[in-house]
């Protein structure tokens, strides 16, 4: 066995990475249900990214009522309940594994690596984790929005490396290079390798928050089950 644990990134690695015309949609929806300039409201939300992601803004309904006041409006609690009931239903439909994701995490598994997750998210996707097909594969999940930190600090690399019980030097973690998170791996001692999916290099955020994506020089792949193909 080459490797102790597996840590896989969530979003544009076990699942399709989202795309602009989808998140922008919601976006809309959102502040249309909050009663909110859909202008304003997707700047403010875009702005607060680091905010929500790590976990400063609180809860799903938190989030949307804080957002909206950034913008000088007050929705009411019917709103905000409604609105989150839109956010939830969206990123419930972006959960769905890729064609190749439960394979390929069982050969790790039968293969005796322990599995974790590592994800960048707000409040929406813990709760629904829960009910993926994924979940009970996972011997450890962290959420950036549950320990107050982002990838790629050293702090949720070390904390799935304790959860699971091994040391950063026996993990491999596999991501598509979004938040600098392969940087991040490697620099705690990790082997890091970068999914590059066909079609899916064009998000809105990929100037900003997929440098590694851009930049790598590491090990590539195109699909997960490259990763078997390739013995590791």
């Amino acid at each position: 066995m080459r490797y102790d644990a597996v840590i896989f990134d969530l979003f544009g690695t076990l699942v399709h990475t989202v795309s602009p015309d989808a998140y922008a949609g919601m976006l809309d929806e959102l502040s249309m249900i909050l009663g909110v300039p859909a202008g304003a409201f997707t700047t403010q939300w875009r702005a607060t990214i680091d905010e929500r992601e790590s976990g400063l803004l609180g809860s799903i309904e938190e989030i949307l009522a804080a957002t909206a006041s950034a913008v000088g409006r007050q929705p009411s609690a019917a709103q905000v309940t409604s609105a989150s009931d839109r956010w939830q239903t969206s990123c419930e439909d972006w959960l769905v594994p890729r064609d190749d994701t439960i394979a390929t995490v069982q050969a790790f598994r039968d293969a005796g690596s322990k599995l974790g997750l590592l994800s960048n998210c707000s409040a929406e996707v813990p709760p629904l984790w829960v009910s993926s097909p994924l979940a009970p594969m996972f011997d450890a999940t962290v959420f950036s929005c549950a320990v107050g930190a982002m990838k790629p600090h050293h702090l949720v690399y070390d904390t799935a490396c304790e959860l699971l019980g091994v040391r950063p030097n026996r993990c491999l973690f596999v991501g598509d290079g979004g938040s600098r998170e392969l940087t991040g791996a490697t620099a705690v001692g990790m082997e890091a390798i970068l999914l590059r999916a066909p079609g899916e290099g064009h998000t809105w955020f990929d100037a900003h928050y997929r440098q590694d994506a851009l930049e790598w020089s590491g090990t590539i792949v195109t699909s997960l089950s490259a990763l078997i193909k390739r013995g590791v």
